[in-house]
C-alpha cells in the first residue's frame, strides 16, 4: 500500500482508518483529485485481505518500574521496596536491545531515591538518581550485569561522549552554595576537570557534535566576564570581557547557544558572539528574557516564549523575519519547519508545516502529534490516540508532501509511547513493555 493522504476522525478498535484529504493550503483541483485518489485506492485495495496486524515483542514490566528508552537499547528499572527498610535501595536495571528486545544483562545499582535516568556505554551502565528531598541528586557507574559499583558522583548526568571516555555531571545543591559541573572519566570516575559556576553568573552547554554531547560550556557573568570551556579536557578556550550595564546585576542576564554563536542579553537587547573565539558578530534590541532559543530551524534561530509564541530571526545579522503567537516549537526538516501549536486538547496540538524564511502555512497534521527526531527519510513518527482509549494509531508523516502513511495500532497501550530505532516502545495498561515494529503491516 503506497503513501495515502489521511487524517483520522472517530477509530473504532478494529477499523482501518478510511483515506481523507489532508488540510492543505488551498489548490484548484485539489478536492476533485482527493476523491479521484480515495476511489483508486478501494478499486485497489477494496478486494485485497489485509495482512495480520503487528505483534509486538512484550518485555515484563510491573506497576511502578520505570522506563527509558534509547535508540539502540531499552533500560527497564524495577520499582523501589513498597516500605523500605532503609534509605538505601538495591535496584535492578535490566537492559534489553532495540529493535529485538532480547535482553542483554541485569545490573543491580544501589540508590537512595526516585531514578532520574539510564544510559549505557559499552560494559559501564550509568544510574542518575535523587539523594534527598531537598534536590541534591547523584550519578553511579556500574559494571553491566553486575552488582559492582565502578564509580559515585554526587551530581547528575548530562551527557556521556562514548568517543572520548568523558562524562558531563552537574551539581545542584544550592542549599550548600554549590553549583559545580564535572567531566569525569567514564572508566574511573576521577574527575578531569571541575568548573565551580559563579554565584553572579551562568553556564550552559553549547557545540553538540554527531552524538548530541555538547563540546564545548559558555559562563558569563553579570560583571561582563565570559569563557568558553573544552568539556574534553576542560580547557578554556576563549575569553572575553565585554560592557556590562548596570540593569545586569540587578536582574540577571541570559547566555544561549545557537549554533556557532552566543547569544548574550538581558531586558532590551542581545549582543551575538562567534563560539570560537567570541568576537561579536551582532547587536539586536531582542529581549532574551523569559525566552528559550532553539538553533535549528532550517537556517534561522527560534525564540520561543515560555508561555507560547515564536520570533525567527537571521543568525547572520540578528534581523527579524517573521513571527506568530501560534506555535510553541519547531523542528527543521531540510528546508521546512515543523512546528506545533496550542490548539485542540493538548497543548501541542496541531502539529504543522511552515516555511521558515517567511512563517507561510504549507498544511497541517490534524490531530497527529509527532515523537521523536526527524528520521533518515525525512519523516517523523506520528501518533493518535482518543481521551480514554487504550489504543495509539502509529504512522509516518512526511512534512515535505504532508502525507501520512499509517503504520498500525499499539492494543491494550497507556498512551506511553517512544520511538526507537525501527521500532515504538510503548507501556502496557498492565505495565508491561510492547516493542511495536514502525513498519507498515
Amino acid at each position: 500500500m503506497g503513501d495515502v493522504v489521511i487524517d483520522l476522525g472517530e477509530l473504532r478498535h478494529q477499523e482501518q482508518p478510511a483515506p481523507v484529504a489532508a488540510r492543505v493550503s488551498p489548490h484548484p483541483y485539489r478536492a476533485a483529485l482527493s476523491v479521484a485518489a480515495a476511489v483508486l485506492l478501494w478499486l485497489v485495495t477494496g478486494s485485497v485481505p489485509r495482512a495480520e496486524p503487528a505483534r509486538p515483542v512484550i518485555v515484563p514490566a510491573r506497576l511502578g518500574d520505570s522506563m527509558f528508552v534509547e535508540q539502540d537499547r531499552l533500560y527497564v528499572v524495577d520499582a523501589p521496596p513498597a516500605q523500605p527498610t532503609t534509605a538505601v535501595q538495591s535496584r535492578v536495571i535490566s537492559t534489553y536491545a532495540l529493535p529485538g528486545g532480547v535482553l542483554l544483562s541485569r545490573t543491580t545499582a544501589t540508590v537512595t531515591g526516585a531514578v532520574f535516568d539510564v544510559t549505557s556505554a559499552g560494559d559501564t551502565v550509568l544510574v542518575s538518581y535523587q539523594v534527598d528531598t531537598v534536590g541534591a541528586e547523584a550519578t553511579v557507574a556500574v559494571a553491566a550485569g553486575t552488582d559492582r559499583t565502578l564509580w559515585r558522583v554526587p551530581a547528575r548526568l548530562l551527557s556521556v561522549s562514548r568517543a572520548y571516555g568523558v562524562v558531563l555531571l552537574r551539581e545542584n545543591s544550592p542549599q550548600f552554595g554549590r553549583l559545580n559541573w564535572y567531566g569525569v572519566d567514564l572508566t574511573t570516575g576521577r574527575d578531569r576537570w571541575i568548573l565551580r559556576q559563579p554565584v553572579l553568573g551562568y553556564t550552559t552547554e553549547a557545540g553538540h557534535g554527531a552524538d548530541g554531547f555538547p563540546l564545548r560550556l559558555v559562563t558569563a557573568t553579570v560583571d561582563g566576564h565570559l569563557e568558553v570551556r573544552d568539556t574534553v579536557r576542560g580547557r578554556i578556550v576563549a575569553t572575553a570581557d565585554i560592557p556590562s550595564p548596570p540593569s545586569w546585576s540587578r536582574r540577571g542576564i541570559t547566555v544561549w547557544a545557537a549554533g556557532d554563536l552566543v547569544l548574550l542579553g538581558g531586558f532590551g537587547g542581545v549582543t551575538a558572539y562567534a563560539l570560537a573565539d567570541l568576537r561579536e558578530r551582532w547587536t539586536g534590541s531582542l529581549d532574551l528574557s523569559g525566552r528559550w532559543v532553539q538553533p535549528g530551524c532550517a537556517g534561522g534561530i527560534c525564540l520561543f516564549g515560555y508561555r507560547g509564541g515564536v520570533q525567527v530571526i537571521d543568525p547572520l545579522t540578528g534581523a527579524f523575519r517573521w513571527s506568530s503567537p501560534r506555535w510553541t516549537s519547531a523542528v527543521d526538516v531540510g528546508n521546512l519547519l515543523l512546528v506545533t501549536g496550542r490548539e485542540g486538547l493538548e497543548a501541542r496540538y496541531p502539529l504543522a508545516v511552515v516555511d521558515p524564511r517567511t512563517g507561510e502555512l504549507h498544511g497541517d497534521f490534524g490531530m497527529w502529534r509527532s515523537v521523536g527526531q526527524v528520521r533518515a527519510d525525512g519523516t517523523v513518527v506520528g501518533l493518535r490516540q482518543r481521551i480514554g482509549d487504550d489504543v495509539v494509531w502509529y504512522a509516518s508523516l512526511d512534512p515535505r508532501t504532508l502525507a501520512v502513511r499509517v503504520l498500525g495500532r499499539a492494543t491494550r497501550v497507556s498512551g506511553d509511547c517512544q520511538p526507537a530505532t525501527g521500532v515504538l516502545v510503548c507501556r502496557g495498561i498492565d505495565a508491561s513493555v510492547a516493542i511495536w515494529p514502525l513498519t507498515e503491516s
